[in-house]
């Protein structure tokens, strides 16, 4: 793990762009550990039939129907 100061972390945020997926970082502010930045692994790549087969397994279920349009003006309120 790599260590830096707050002061250098925020003046180059392009260290967190080099590290590997997985990797951490560790900021430091006044010498004690202030956050852990860690680099998110990459998600796998689904395949075309992948995505019918579990759209297709989501949509076959039955379900109560929702007026997304009254959802809406509900949330605008």
């Amino acid at each position: 793990m790599k260590t830096l100061t707050m002061n250098q972390f925020f003046e180059s945020p392009g260290l967190t762009k080099s590290l590997d997926p997985g990797q951490s970082l560790i900021v430091t502010a006044a010498g004690k550990p202030e956050l852990i930045v860690t680099k998110a692994a990459r998600r796998p790549k689904r395949t075309a039939l992948q995505l019918r087969r579990e759209a297709r397994a989501l949509l076959s279920k039955p379900g109560k129907k929702v007026d997304t349009v009254a959802l809406l003006r509900e949330l605008r309120k």
